[in-house]
């Protein structure tokens, strides 16, 4: 009887958790026919907490909201009218273009730019094409006022107020401050109306011009038509060489360089290197040979947001950016490394604390992950290092610096020569007339 019951007390339980594991296998998978697929063409990105917890202000913006990851944000909303008086300024310019040609235009774009973001976007349909066309006609009436004066009105609230376009300049950098390229290249082309083969040169032309102080190389300017997903996208574009390199390693042992100073004292010279990528460091003959960088106060903001992006996006291989930055990490160990690099010109630091650049350095290379097989800098690490290893080039390098530092030191150094020398052969001369 035992038996019984408890054979029956065990199917009942039996049918209990078959309906409880058929309830919950029904509840995933209906959570999994749920999830969209990822976009392919995604290209925008939060920041990684990783990086954001080392210098959060590098990828805040601080008056202007671009697409939806800021979007709504009050303390940003002083910009929100100026946004709309340049939107009424860019329409009146072309009276044939009426507004309604804009919403068809990012109506027909919207699920392409919804795919761009790697989040959700909590907008919905008539908000997020609102939001492209009042922020992507913003950008380009700035930057048509920058490269034309004609256009801007007296008192322009932008170009009036040279604080308000820096902080422009730098929230326009920022990789959750972004829309994507062809929605500005649609809003333009309707603006202008140009007839051009290549719609995205003129757009090209006019970022350039806005960001040229940054130092910007003048390559993807005319024929060259590259694949452009937003701003920052293209300014990296512009910092990375124009053709692709391949970092082989000589050896299997990698190594990160040595800083400034320590090569310094080792006899390794350093030569500002007159070219406008920053990528292309040399190391040739004992010379390290570096392109200038200026450092000013969108530097972080700027060098974190280009690393961001590449430690989001699987597309920016090589990243040249990362492995820069993780190089100059440790060339520039100290405040005595900074002003070995002011000295020759590769430095202009326009912080004025050498200890400020110094920890600017190591604060954009904490956290961040790069692949020691990949390195963009394996070779040149190798070869100035193994230049510091060696005795011979220290030797040299201690003689010059403690002996032969001004002409005085040198007549001094030889003086003391000859000095010992006379008294070794006196001294000789002594033993010899004492054995005879």
């Amino acid at each position: 009887m035992e038996d019984e019951n408890t054979a029956t007390e065990e199917s009942k339980r039996r049918e209990e958790n078959g309906d409880a594991d058929g309830l919950l296998t029904a509840s995933i998978t209906k959570k999994l026919k749920s999830l969209s697929p990822l976009p392919s063409q995604c290209c925008i990105y939060r920041v990684p907490d990783t990086l954001r917890r080392v210098n959060e202000e590098a990828f805040v913006p601080r008056i202007l909201s671009i697409g939806p990851i800021h979007h709504g944000k009050e303390s940003l909303q002083d910009m929100e009218g100026h946004k709309w008086q340049y939107l009424k300024s860019l329409l009146q310019r072309k009276p044939g273009v009426i507004v309604e040609n804009y919403v068809k235009a990012m109506r027909k774009l919207e699920a392409r730019a919804r795919g761009c973001y790697a989040e959700s976007i909590n907008c919905n349909s008539d908000e997020f094409v609102e939001m492209m066309l009042l922020d992507g006609c913003f950008i380009i009436e700035l930057f048509l006022k920058n490269k034309n004066k004609q256009l801007r009105g007296e008192g322009d609230p932008i170009f009036s107020r040279t604080t308000v376009l820096t902080d422009l300049h730098r929230d326009l950098i920022l990789l959750e401050n972004q829309l994507p390229f062809f929605v500005l290249e649609t809003l333009f082309n309707l603006t202008e109306n140009t007839d051009q083969e290549g719609p995205s040169t003129p757009v090209l032309e006019l970022t350039y011009v806005f960001f040229k102080f940054l130092g910007l190389q003048e390559v993807l300017i005319g024929d060259s038509q590259p694949d452009v997903k937003h701003l920052l996208d293209l300014l990296r574009l512009w910092f990375i060489p124009s053709s692709p390199t391949k970092s082989i390693r000589s050896k299997s042992r990698f190594e990160l360089i040595r800083s400034v100073k320590e090569l310094h004292e080792a006899g390794v010279k350093f030569k500002k290197r007159t070219v406008s990528c920053l990528m292309e460091i040399k190391f040739i003959n004992g010379v390290l040979e570096i392109p200038p960088l200026t450092i000013e106060d969108t530097t972080d903001s700027l060098l974190g947001n280009l690393i961001a992006f590449e430690q989001c996006c699987n597309r920016c291989t090589p990243r040249y950016i990362t492995d820069y930055v993780i190089l100059m990490e440790y060339l520039i160990n100290s405040p005595k490394d900074v002003a070995l690099l002011s000295r020759y010109g590769i430095i202009k630091n326009l912080l004025g604390d050498n200890e400020g650049v110094s920890h600017l350095f190591k604060k954009l290379g904490k956290e961040v992950v790069f692949n020691s097989d990949k390195f963009q800098f394996s070779n040149l690490c190798y070869e100035a290092n193994d230049y510091h290893k060696s005795r011979w080039h220290v030797w040299r390098a201690t003689l010059r610096r403690d002996y032969f530092y001004n002409p005085w030191a040198i007549i001094s150094f030889i003086g003391a020569v000859l000095l010992l020398f006379f008294t070794l052969i006196q001294t000789v001369c002594s033993v010899l007339s004492l054995k005879k």
